[in-house]
């Protein structure tokens, strides 16, 4: 079966704020140009240049916070993360919402982090505030609280806390967050434990969700569910049809091969 064993990094949309928070200090044109050397680092894959080269960027603004100063945390953020120090970018996601407000997609990014890091405690701190927002409709992260759902989830399960994990999910499903990710986790875990048509029905109801980021998954493990059901002709169908969307797949093959034979 497949589960999402990642979790993906959605660059971050780097904008200008309106009010700077503290004036401008340093040599601006030598600051500017460093900040752009960092970000040309990030898209080549060289993310500890791109770390040094925006904290000199920083080092030259001589602790003032202005347009400036946020925009290269931002960045320095995204490539502690990209670079796997996932405990450097949950502290610099700390100090941005320390000089910029408690601002959503600060407290993801760095709850996403805090996941990525092992440290699942203080990030369902995060997480709570995220849920509570998203079920009241107050901010604008509703629609990436599926993801983070299904994140801290596999997060508890990978802790041995499944119990735990599968009634963040029911709640999830109970509030109307549960997205195709989110009914995957459900499917896989019904799975595991041997309730196929459970499963079954949980990946169908992945599969009819609008947001469709999970159907990879979905349709490979829908095809499971069918095999272990002992519908082998509709899971060879199933397995080829996936296979004929998402492209060759070794597992898949396999499954195939074994199923023409039944």
């Amino acid at each position: 079966m497949k589960k999402r064993n990642r979790i993906v990094w959605i660059p971050i949309c780097i904008g200008i704020f309106a009010a700077a928070l503290g004036g401008c200090a340093g040599n601006t044109a030598e600051r500017q140009a460093l900040r752009l050397q960092g970000i040309e680092k990030i898209d080549a894959g060289d993310y500890s240049g791109a770390i040094s080269d925006l904290d000199q960027a920083l080092s030259l603004g001589k602790g003032s916070v202005g347009e400036m100063e946020l925009d290269i945390l931002k960045y320095r953020a995204e490539a502690e993360y990209l670079a796997g120090d996932y405990s450097a970018a949950a502290h610099t996601y700390d100090i941005l919402i320390q000089v910029d407000e408690e601002r959503p997609e600060y407290v993801r990014l760095r709850c996403v982090s805090n996941i990525r890091g092992g440290d699942v405690d203080t990030a369902l701190e995060d997480f709570s505030k995220l849920y509570d927002a998203a079920k009241s409709g107050t901010d604008g992260e509703t629609a990436e609280i599926g993801t983070l759902v299904a994140d801290v989830g596999k997060a508890l399960e990978d802790g041995g806390r499944a119990e735990e994990a599968m009634e963040l999910y029911r709640q999830a499903e109970t509030d109307g967050l549960a997205d195709s990710a989110v009914y995957n986790s459900i499917g896989v875990q019904q799975l595991e434990e041997g309730n196929y048509s459970s499963a079954l029905e949980y990946f169908e109801k992945g599969l009819a969700s609008p947001d469709g980021k999970a159907e990879s998954d979905l349709m490979f493990n829908r095809a499971v569910a069918l095999e272990y059901q002992g519908n082998y002709q509709e899971a060879l169908a199933a397995f080829e049809e996936y296979t004929a969307k998402f492209g060759e797949d070794q597992q898949a093959e396999h499954e195939i091969e074994f199923l023409k034979t039944r």
